[in-house]
């Protein structure tokens, strides 16, 4: 098996379907669907879905979150290459080709393009924008940021065996569980593949947790960008620290100012990256909460 896919799903079997038409069907591809508890009639309707498209499906117990789903597809994935993707997003036209382009690779991660659109209208979103500057700012200018910065996990290819060498697994948490996994593989890869190609598409829809703004979703992702940053300074790589400013300005409206100061300070944060985009308040407010379109 040259291609494994892992695919959290809960409660969007209709997306997935989406999703499963995007994938070619090639012999040395496999498709691991791991639900996270859905309803019912999701699950009757996953095991429908299971006579018209080949998908092998495990389920999560417990209501883990979509970063325990990946991590129970990757205890059975079998490809020497490993793909994340989200129920609800879709692989776009030329995928078929790129895949037969890195079986012949020995890479530990490739990154890519990507687009965005509304889940229903596909018209155009903003979320792509941040990643493909990223794959742009090291095209032209050699800068690194797009290894610790590509803080998901779809838009890549990773070598499996890298990942199991070391044990590279995702967050269990309700929200950020994807930023530890994506930028550990960064900072561990010895080789890696920059390339222009847009290799997926990711959907806004009202509903999904990235646009959820909830008191204990604030709380995981801030957790969780403490813990990315503690480890990119014990890795020597401080300059690519998150920045910590949106948390400080939201903590007041969730009542966690006193948490967010002193879990800051304990860990040393320094408060003063991203400084410079104060100017652009508005504008990445917008960003963190996944709600610019794109200009056209």
């Amino acid at each position: 098996m040259v291609f494994s896919i892992i695919i959290p799903h809960k409660n969007a079997t209709q997306l997935l379907q989406r999703l499963l038409e995007s994938i070619p069907q090639r012999i040395d591809l496999e498709v691991i669907v791991v639900d996270d508890n859905s309803d019912v009639q999701e699950i009757a309707n996953l095991e429908k879905l299971q006579a018209g498209y080949a998908f092998s499906l495990y389920h999560n117990k417990g209501k883990r979150g979509a970063g325990a789903s990946r991590n129970v597809g990757l205890e059975h994935a079998r490809g020497k290459y490993v793909l994340l993707a989200d129920s609800d997003d879709f692989f776009n036209k030329g995928f078929h080709d790129e895949l037969d382009r890195v079986a012949k690779k020995e890479i530990d991660v490739f990154y890519y393009k990507v687009y965005s659109a509304d889940s229903d209208t596909y018209e155009e979103s903003h979320r792509h924008l941040f990643f493909n500057d990223l794959i742009d700012a090291h095209q032209q200018k050699g800068k690194r940021d797009v290894l610790y910065k590509y803080s998901v996990p779809w838009g890549k290819i990773y070598r499996r065996q890298f990942i199991e060498d070391h044990h590279i697994r995702f967050a269990e948490v309700i929200a950020g569980n994807d930023m530890w996994f994506s930028c550990r593989c960064g900072v561990l890869a010895k080789t890696f593949e920059i390339s222009d190609f847009v290799l997926y598409t990711v959907t806004i829809r009202d509903g999904s947790i990235v646009n959820t703004i909830k008191p204990e979703y604030f709380l995981a992702r801030f957790d969780e960008t403490i813990r990315v940053n503690n480890m990119l300074r014990q890795s020597k790589l401080s300059a690519y620290q998150y920045s910590v400013l949106y948390f400080v300005s939201k903590a007041h409206q969730f009542g966690v100012k006193s948490y967010i100061a002193k879990e800051i300070l304990r860990n040393r944060s320094n408060i003063f990256i991203g400084l410079e985009k104060i100017f652009d308040y508005k504008k990445v407010m917008i960003d963190r909460e996944n709600k610019r379109k794109s200009k056209n």
